[in-house]
Formats: structure tokens, C-alpha cells, sequence
């Protein structure tokens, strides 16, 4: 039975043993094994109390729904391969000029080179640096992200983000006054064709795709949704899972361009959201 399983699932990702959950619920160990094993249901106020107890909603209880894994990263990009394989031949370039830089006209030029190719490379957009440094961090108390008060250049970041050394800030789901799922669905006016939006080949020139917190204080933080445009990515795999359950945190979830019901769906997020704009 799916409220068993989820029982007995969730009793263990709290650390709690049968004994210590029957304590907290004033009940007998065997009542909590007899949920477990499916041979007897808890009543409606068991059922409430198990909900605040395993920090879930009722319908995360007893539905079965996308199992949502927390704490969770948001389009963090952990391969450290990816970053040197691409920038392996610049930074070699620029280290085998560093000895002779200052009275060596072809090592300044070897070093300009290198410094070059980065530009370029970062610029091409098939790699996301930021990436590395940009995701945030779903957990069960509230949002950790990246704090961009103060600026640093992209591929120092990088670095610094692969071993997990960045400024974060974090703000509690009592914090947030309200969600908007936000979709740039403006693009360019076409040439006369049904849908009409820019190249998405590279990662700079995609449509702003954010999620937007409105605190209570008045103040507003914008985070990248893009990884969930990937249909492999397990951001696009979560993604509806992620909003029930900030849904069941009682915060309000506005979707004006209906990305959860294409998702829901398989539809495309960026055609559906165009045909908005043509309504």
C-alpha cells in the first residue's frame, strides 16, 4: 500500500526508529509496524500528526507522486573535465608564455592568444561556466543561492564554484510572499511564421526563463530555470515535483505561461508559451 510504504520510507529519511515515532505520537510501537507491514491504517488525526512529524502534506503521505530528492541542486554542473578539456589549450598557452613574458614579444603574444581563445570559447555558448557557480539549492528549510553583490570574473568563479567555494545567501519559505514562473515568450517578431522565437543554440541568446520569489520584505530574487528546457535533465525530470512540493509549503505558484501543464504534458515550453502571446 502506497501510505505503508511511504510510512516506513519517510520515518527512515527522518532517522526516526518505529519506538521513537511511537513515542512522539503517544502510540505503541506495533501500531507503527502495523502500518508499515499494511495490516492496519492510521485514523484521520494519526494521519496529521505523521504529516508534521515526517515534515510532509497529506497528499504527500498518502499519494504516490515523483519521488523529489532533497536537498536538491538546480542546474549545478559538477564535471570538472568539461572545464579543463575546453579550456586546456588556452591556459597552456598562457602558462608556457608566463616565463619569458616580460621580454618576450612571442610569449605576449602566446599569452594575448590564450586570453583570446577564453573570450571565444565562452562566447561560442556551448558550455555554460556559470553553471558552476549559478545553481541554487532546494532543501528542506528554505532556497540557497548565489550571491552576486559583488562582481568577479566568470572563469575566477568557475574555478572557485568546482570546489564549491562561492557567496551564497538563503532565504526560509516563511520569507517568500509568492512564485512566478517566469517565460520571456516576446523574442523576435518573425518572418511572417506561426511560432516565432530566437536560435536557442547558444546558452546566451535563450529567452529569459526564470523563477521569480516576491518576499515579504518587498524584495524580489530571480533565479535561471533554463536546465528544465533538456528533457534528459533531472531538473525537467523534478520540475513539476519541485513546485507541489514549494505548493506545500503554502506558497502561492503563479504560471502565466503554463510551463507546468506543458511539462505535465510533454509539450514543448517554448511553443506553448509563443501560442499565448497569439491568444
Amino acid at each position: 500500500m502506497i501510505i505503508s510504504s511511504n510510512i516506513k520510507k519517510y520515518r527512515e529519511l527522518n532517522k526516526f526508529s518505529q519506538e521513537e515515532l511511537a513515542n512522539r505520537m503517544n502510540i505503541s510501537r506495533q501500531s507503527i509496524s502495523k502500518w508499515e507491514r499494511g495490516d492496519a491504517l492510521p485514523s484521520v488525526e494519526n494521519l496529521i500528526r505523521l504529516s508534521e512529524l515526517l515534515d510532509l502534506s497529506l497528499d504527500e503521505l498518502i499519494l504516490e507522486k515523483e519521488q523529489f530528492p532533497l536537498p536538491f541542486e538546480y542546474d549545478r554542473l559538477t564535471s570538472k573535465f568539461v572545464f579543463f578539456a575546453s579550456m586546456f589549450i588556452p591556459l597552456l598557452m598562457i602558462i608556457s608564455s608566463l616565463p619569458d613574458i616580460f621580454t618576450s614579444r612571442d610569449s605576449q603574444l602566446g599569452a594575448l592568444s590564450g586570453i583570446i581563445l577564453i573570450c571565444l570559447i565562452q562566447l561560442t555558448g556551448f558550455v555554460n561556466f556559470k553553471r558552476y557557480y549559478t545553481y541554487f539549492t532546494i532543501s528542506k528549510t528554505g532556497i540557497e543561492y548565489f550571491d552576486n553583490s559583488m562582481y568577479s570574473p566568470v572563469l575566477v568563479r568557475a574555478i572557485l564554484g568546482m570546489f564549491g567555494i562561492r557567496k551564497t545567501k538563503k532565504i526560509t519559505y516563511s520569507e517568500i510572499e509568492k512564485m512566478i514562473i517566469y517565460f520571456n515568450n516576446q523574442g523576435n517578431q518573425g518572418l511572417g511564421t506561426t511560432v516565432a522565437y530566437r536560435p536557442r543554440q547558444m546558452y546566451y541568446d535563450r529567452e529569459a526563463f526564470l523563477l521569480i520569489f516576491q518576499l515579504k520584505n518587498g524584495e524580489e530574487v530571480e533565479l535561471n530555470l533554463d536546465r528544465a528546457f533538456f528533457r534528459e535533465s533531472q531538473e525537467r525530470k523534478y520540475f513539476c515535483a519541485i513546485f507541489d512540493y514549494f505548493k506545500s509549503k503554502d506558497i502561492p505558484v503563479e504560471d502565466p505561461y503554463q510551463v507546468l501543464l506543458s511539462i505535465e504534458n510533454e509539450y514543448s515550453i517554448i511553443e506553448e508559451a509563443y501560442k499565448l502571446r497569439q491568444k
